[in-house]
């Protein structure tokens, strides 16, 4: 999308305004679905600080995090993370090499629920970055080894919370280096209609948009799943840095349409440095001021591009930023934070 006179004069003046102020909407809880504290005490610290800077400097709530635990330090004890985070936490038990097939069987799932997870993380990201050369496995989510897995959720109720599918694919001269090869992103994008298809009841939140948001092509397909599938969402995790890759009417129309399935979500990691605490805040807040406001802001989670924020209404921010998680996430309902 190329820059025009108006877009530059829009950042001049609407950007350092917005800065001084902070959210437009300070009594607007938001719910972050998509995070990976893990079971680490001093990460779940420091997103403790981050919401601490959030409330006093730009009097935000950041009332709680969706935590799908981490390939560093995994999740084992539901209570122990609850503890630390002052109950701001819900946690997911996840399998991040699912191309080399599940860990978890579908015998576990119950026990996984009294433990008291709230939902399922699979990634299965292009099968390349998890699958060594030569290496046989299972690349595509609608292999039928995963079936069994897929009834037993949808027999439970369980929440696909999150399934990472694919990886971003960009348009014509800026594929991205994560999947550069459209027909193979499309491959997996076939693949999870597949699943969508034989569970219609299968809860999901797709991670990252299901990756479909950096072309205007995607956003139609996405249209197309979220119409054809009602227990399909999405969440919006990384998805920031792409927006300028795609027409601005097409996406803001998109989430007005569908803000009844789409969540907020960040794909914030772990850290160890102090300094790095105020500029994960900062993120955060440049993630809401592209929902929020018309200000082009410069960066978002994950980059630095300049993207022009979407001026969502109020009733579709409230849904994205916490009512969909009251209706998708066990016990959410029930948080004192909310």
């Amino acid at each position: 999308m190329r820059t025009t006179f108006a877009f530059c004069m829009l950042s001049l003046f609407a950007s350092p305004l917005y800065a001084q102020t902070g959210t437009l909407y300070p009594d607007i809880p938001r719910v972050d679905v998509h995070t990976h504290a893990g079971g680490d005490y001093n990460t779940i610290r420091n997103y403790l600080d981050v919401r601490e800077i959030l409330l006093n400097e730009y009097d935000t709530d950041l009332a709680l995090w969706v935590n799908l635990s981490s390939t560093r330090k995994p999740i084992t004890n539901v209570d122990s993370v609850a503890l630390i985070s002052k109950d701001r936490m819900l946690c997911a038990f996840a399998d991040y090499a699912a191309a080399r097939g599940l860990k978890h069987r579908p015998g576990d799932l119950e026990q996984k629920l009294d433990e008291g997870f709230i939902g399922y993380k699979i990634w299965y990201g292009p099968y390349y970055r998890t699958l060594e050369e030569g290496e046989k496995g299972f690349p595509y989510v609608d292999d039928p080894a995963n079936e069994a897995m897929f009834a037993k959720m949808e027999e439970l109720g369980i929440l696909a919370a999150s399934l990472h599918i694919a990886d971003p694919n960009g348009p014509f001269g800026n594929r991205t280096r994560w999947c550069a090869d459209p027909v193979e992103f499309w491959r997996e994008i076939s693949a999870l209609y597949n699943v969508l298809n034989r569970h219609p009841d299968l809860k999901i939140v797709a991670a990252h948009g299901s990756w479909l948001v950096c072309q205007d092509a995607q956003i139609d397909y996405l249209r197309f799943l979220l119409s054809t599938f009602p227990n399909f969402h999405v969440d919006l995790a990384a998805t920031f840095q792409y927006f300028n890759m795609v027409t601005y009417d097409n996406l803001r129309d998109f989430m007005i349409e569908y803000a009844d399935r789409i969540l907020f979500g960040t794909d914030m990691g772990q850290w160890e440095a102090e300094e790095e605490t105020q500029e994960r805040a900062q993120a955060y807040m440049r993630c809401f001021r592209i929902l929020e406001s018309d200000a082009v802001v410069e960066g978002s989670f994950f980059s630095k591009e300049a993207i022009r924020g979407l001026n969502l209404p109020r009733e579709v921010l409230e849904k994205i930023y916490y009512k969909n998680a009251l209706g998708l996430y066990p016990t959410l309902s029930e948080s004192k934070h909310l």
